[in-house]
């Protein structure tokens, strides 16, 4: 039997003798009614436990937009247009909007890689950046001795908005939601405290109470409160199938 696997931008072929093949694994089908952007303006039209992005953002704040690196295949480039134009209706000025490549640990983009994540009309309009852990503020400790230190753009902004995607993740029970500011524009030696705990029982995939490592990402982002989240749920082709 002939397999596919993705390597890099293009796939390799495999063959496996049928002998040695002891069946295929596929994920359910999940019947959703909206996909991809039609989703995305779904979601930011009726959000859970807050108003609407225009109407809680001000015009003349900073506002910095964070999400995934190259690494991570949340679709950016599918989600910044809708959140640009909530940014824009509100009264937000192109140059008071700042998006900040979330590295955590990873290396810098290149610039083409930077390009392909959102786009080349955003790219050319709005400042798009990689964290960089050498500018980083010290805002103190969570409750268990991770230090908090934060890229320093992310501090100073008056409005935070995090984009992510949401599925397990084998320690941290979750993606999304808090992890774009730990690990994501967090120092490695934060990230290496807060990792550190991966070895405990309860950091698992999609445990979230009594998780650890998940517990700390969470306390370490009320030292830099997220003023909104978009995260999106993707299935095996990654396509958006869910928006929150």
């Amino acid at each position: 039997m002939k397999i596919f696997l993705g390597f890099g931008k293009s796939k390799v072929d495999i063959e496996i003798d049928n002998s040695n093949l002891l069946g295929i694994l596929k994920p359910n089908d999940v019947p959703v009614q909206l996909t991809g952007v039609d989703e995305v303006k779904r979601a930011m039209k009726e959000p859970i436990g807050s108003p609407r992005l225009k109407e809680i953002v001000k015009p003349g704040k900073k506002v910095v937009i964070i999400t995934s690196d190259i690494t991570r295949p949340m679709p950016s480039k599918i989600v910044l247009p809708v959140i640009l134009e909530e940014l824009f209706e509100a009264g937000v000025s192109e140059e008071d909007i700042t998006i900040v490549f979330s590295l955590g640990s990873h290396r810098k983009h290149t610039e083409e890689e930077k390009r392909a994540l959102v786009g080349e009309d955003i790219y050319n309009k709005i400042k798009c950046i990689d964290s960089d852990a050498k500018d980083s503020v010290h805002l103190g400790k969570s409750s268990k001795g991770t230090p908090v230190n934060i890229f320093r753009p992310v501090v100073e902004a008056d409005f935070r908005i995090c984009l992510g995607n949401i599925e397990y993740h084998y320690f941290a029970g979750y993606s999304g939601g808090a992890k774009a500011i730990m690990p994501g524009v967090s120092t490695r030696d934060a990230i290496q405290a807060n990792h550190s705990r991966m070895i405990e029982d309860g950091a698992r995939a999609g445990i979230l109470e009594g998780n650890h490592v998940r517990e700390d990402i969470d306390e370490v982002a009320d030292f830099v409160p997220i003023d909104f989240i978009l995260n999106v749920v993707l299935d095996e082709n990654k396509n958006i199938i869910k928006a929150v």
